[in-house]
C-alpha cells in the first residue's frame, strides 16, 4: 500500500489531480486520431516515401516555432496560454472530423490540418512540460509528476491506437477524428479551474522574445549536461522514433493484417512504455537514471532491429512492447534528469529546446526514413536504423556518466558549465 501511494504521491495536489485526468483522456483522443491519419494516409497512397512526406510535413512547423514556444511560457501567463493551445487544439479536431464525414478530406487538406496541428503540439509541449513545476507544491514531487505525466502519455498510446484500429475495422475512420474532439473538452474546462502560481523573473519579462531565446539557447548549449541530454535526445528522436510511421507499413506488407493488428502493435508499445514509467514513478531520487537510460535504449533498439527478422504478427508484439518499455525508460529519466538540473527562470526555454530534439527531428527523420524504407525495405530499414542507434547510445552513455548532474548549489552550478 505504502508503495502504491509512493508511486501516485503527485496526486495529493489539487492542481495535479486537475490536470493529470485531463491529460490522459486529451492524449487518448490524439492518439485515435494519430492512428487513423496514418492508416488513412497508407491507404490513399501505398507509398511508405508519401507517408514518410506527409508526417515530415507534419513535424516542419515544430522546428520553426517550438524554440520560441519556451519563450513565451517563460514571459507569459502559462495557464492561459495553456488554456489558448487546447482550445486550438480542439478547432483542429472539428476541421477534421467535419472535413471527414463530408468526405472532403484529401492529402493536400490532412498535410495542412497535420501543419495546424504541428504547430499547436509545438507550443503546447514544452508548455505542458513547464506546467509541472507549478502543479506540485513540493519540488521533491517534481519527478514523480514527470513520471506520471509519461505514464499518462503511454496510457492513452496503449488505449488510443487499440481504439482507433476496431474503430477502422468495425466502422467509419471519421469517427476517430469525433472521438479525438470530443477527448479534448474535458481538458479545457480542467485547465481554467487550475490555482497556478506563476511568478516570472523582470528579466525575461522585459526581455523581447529574441533576446530571450538567445539566452536560453545559449544557457542550453553552453552547460554540458543539457548539451549531451539534448543530442541524446535528438540521435533517439531521429532513428528510432519513426516506428509509428514504418509501423503501419510493416503490417501491410511484411504481416499482410490490417488496421486492427495495427492497433494491437501500437498498444503493445503503449503497455511497455505504461509499465516503465509505472515502475520509474516509484523512485524518489535520481540516482542510476543515467543507467536506466543506457538500458532503456539498449532494449528498445534491439527490439527495433528485431522487427527486421520477423514476419510473426506475435512476436512482433513481444518486440513492440520491448521498444514502448525501453523507449520510456529513456524519456522520462531523461526529463527528470534535465528538469532538476536547469534554473527555474530558463525552464520553458531550455524544454522548448527538448521539445525541438523531440517533435523537431521528425519533420526531418520521417521523410528520411520513409526514403530508406523506399530504397531498402522496410525490415532492412528496421536493421539499420537500430543498429546505428546502439553504436550512438553507447557511446553518449559513455560521456553522460563523466558529468556532474549534482546542483545543490550556486557553485555547482558554476562548474557545471566551465
Amino acid at each position: 500500500m505504502k508503495k502504491l501511494k509512493d508511486t501516485f504521491r503527485a496526486l495529493k495536489y489539487r492542481n495535479f489531480r486537475l490536470f493529470f485526468p485531463g491529460l490522459v483522456v486529451s492524449q487518448t483522443g490524439i492518439w485515435v486520431q494519430n492512428v487513423a491519419i496514418s492508416w488513412l494516409v497508407y491507404d490513399m497512397t501505398k507509398s511508405p516515401f508519401s507517408m514518410g512526406f506527409v508526417m515530415c510535413m507534419n513535424f516542419l512547423p515544430a522546428m520553426l516555432i517550438t524554440p520560441f514556444a519556451g519563450v513565451l511560457a517563460d514571459k507569459f501567463n502559462r495557464q492561459k496560454l495553456l488554456l489558448a493551445v487546447q482550445i486550438a487544439f480542439a478547432v483542429q479536431a472539428l476541421l477534421l472530423t467535419v472535413l471527414s464525414f463530408t468526405g472532403l478530406l484529401q492529402i493536400w487538406n490532412i498535410i495542412l490540418l497535420g501543419m495546424m496541428l504541428g504547430c499547436i503540439a509545438s507550443i503546447d509541449t514544452p508548455l505542458r512540460q513547464s506546467v509541472f513545476v507549478l502543479v506540485v507544491d513540493d519540488k521533491k514531487d517534481l519527478s514523480n509528476a514527470i513520471s506520471l505525466n509519461s505514464s499518462c502519455f503511454n496510457l492513452a498510446r496503449l488505449i488510443g491506437p487499440s481504439i482507433g484500429g476496431l474503430i477502422i475495422a468495425a466502422t467509419n475512420i471519421s469517427f476517430c477524428f469525433l472521438i479525438n474532439f470530443l477527448c479534448l473538452m474535458p481538458i479545457i474546462q480542467l485547465v481554467r479551474m487550475l490555482h497556478l502560481k506563476d511568478e516570472k523573473s523582470e528579466k525575461i519579462q522585459q526581455a523581447t522574445v529574441f533576446e530571450g531565446l538567445k539566452e536560453g539557447l545559449a544557457y542550453s548549449l553552453k552547460t554540458p549536461q543539457i548539451r549531451t541530454m539534448l543530442l541524446y535526445l535528438a540521435f533517439y528522436c531521429f532513428l528510432i522514433m519513426v516506428f509509428p510511421m514504418l509501423i503501419p507499413v510493416y503490417v501491410a506488407e511484411v504481416l499482410n493484417e490490417g488496421a486492427d493488428t495495427l492497433g494491437f502493435l501500437l498498444g503493445a508499445a503503449g503497455v511497455g512504455s505504461l509499465t516503465a514509467s509505472l515502475l520509474l514513478a516509484t523512485k524518489k531520487t535520481t540516482k542510476h537514471l543515467r543507467i536506466i537510460m543506457t538500458g532503456g535504449v539498449l532494449i528498445a533498439c534491439l527490439a527495433f532491429v528485431g522487427l527486421g527478422f520477423t514476419d510473426s504478427k506475435h512476436f512482433a508484439v513481444l518486440l513492440m512492447f520491448y521498444i514502448g518499455f525501453g523507449s520510456s525508460s529513456f524519456f522520462t529519466p531523461e526529463n527528470v534528469l534535465l528538469q532538476s538540473f536547469i534554473d527555474d527562470d530558463k525552464r520553458g526555454r531550455v524544454l522548448s529546446v527538448n521539445a525541438l530534439a523531440f517533435v523537431g527531428t521528425g519533420a526531418i527523420s520521417n521523410l528520411f526514413a520513409g526514403s530508406v524504407a523506399n530504397y531498402l525495405g522496410i525490415t532492412d530499414t528496421f536493421i539499420a536504423l537500430g543498429s546505428v542507434m546502439i553504436v550512438v547510445g553507447i557511446f553518449l552513455s559513455i560521456k553522460l556518466a563523466k558529468l556532474n548532474f549534482e546542483r545543490g548549489s550556486e557553485k555547482q552550478r558554476d562548474n557545471a558549465n566551465v
